[in-house]
């Protein structure tokens, strides 16, 4: 009898052990096959400025001369480009960074229904972001903190916060973090200068994107803490646009193909590139879009790629 009640013990001992053993197995098998994250990817399209400057250096994007003669006739232009470009990703359930310049958010408020699909693109989960070009960009948007915008011979427009108010009109209630800023240090806006909240501010250039210019920035992100707490994120993107010294656009395309699949974990790969350019080759955009989605990858804003960025981020 007591050896059959050992033997008892002993089978269910060992019945409870292979269950948990097994339920054990099972478990690190799934965590095992959800483990695998998306690569940190994102697209900031930057809507350019399209004012005097653009006019006076005689840029290589044509627009009809019904255009070129309203004011804001740049965005009227390529407003259905900018509704197809952000309908394309929607297609897909990808999320874009859309970096204004002033120009873009002054167009856009002259219109309600253009306001609501705004609105309506941020609660797709699209990011509007500042976008801003110096005193020294051919297409300078007219705001500036450089003393010397006061004798240039496109009108001065004020200060660079006030253009970036311009936008924060239009991206309200949201606020605007994320930006791309040429001219820095003279352009930073005072407000981001003097606010405590995070901001993520995002570089690069075609010259900084293909080894064949020269050194390619790094695509570790890294932050700064600044003096009262906040945060600055800085993020690089490869400039993908339609205007490239030496290559075609397609072949830039194939470049950059190559470099995501060979990207570290802890690297995030963006992409820039320009309304403007969506017009000039659209189908090239939707073949990276294509390369993203067949990469069981999806874009996301700089803003959640940053906030789900999983690694230690060097602080400086």
């Amino acid at each position: 009898m007591e050896r059959e009640n050992k033997l008892k013990i002993f089978s269910i001992w060992f019945l409870l052990s292979f269950i948990f053993i097994g339920c054990g197995s099972s478990s690190q098998s799934t965590t095992a096959n959800d483990s695998k994250q998306s690569k940190y990817t994102f697209v900031m399209i930057h809507f350019e400025a399209g004012y005097q400057g653009r006019l006076n250096n005689d840029l290589p994007i044509d627009i009809p001369q019904e255009y070129m003669n309203m004011d804001l006739g740049w965005q009227a232009y390529l407003f259905d480009t900018a509704k197809k470009l952000v309908q394309k990703a929607d297609s897909y359930g990808f999320h874009l960074t859309l970096a204004f310049n002033p120009q873009w958010a002054e167009y856009i408020l002259l219109d309600d229904a253009k306001v609501n699909l705004v609105k309506q693109w941020q609660k797709n989960g699209h990011e509007i972001a500042f976008h801003h070009h110096s005193i020294n960009h051919p297409d300078w948007n007219g705001y500036s903190n450089d003393p010397l915008a006061l004798n240039s011979t496109t009108p001065f427009l004020g200060n660079v916060d006030k253009g970036l108010n311009i936008i924060r009109n239009l991206a309200l209630p949201a606020n605007v973090t994320t930006a791309m800023i040429s001219g820095l240090p003279i352009d930073m806006p005072q407000s981001y200068e003097d606010t405590s909240d995070s901001l993520i501010f995002a570089g690069g250039n075609q010259y900084s994107s293909f080894a064949q210019y020269g050194q390619l920035r790094s695509l570790k992100p890294h932050k700064i803490i600044k003096n009262n707490g906040a945060e600055v994120t800085f993020v690089t993107h490869r400039q993908l646009t339609s205007i490239l010294n030496n290559y075609t656009v397609d072949e830039a395309l194939n470049i950059f193909k190559t470099e995501y699949n060979n990207m570290q974990n802890d690297e995030i790969y963006g992409v820039v590139f320009h309304c403007y350019d969506y017009l000039v080759a659209e189908e090239t955009y939707n073949d990276w879009f294509e390369f993203i989605k067949n990469n069981n990858d999806t874009i996301k804003t700089i803003h959640e790629v940053i906030a789900d960025y999983k690694y230690d981020i060097p602080i400086q």
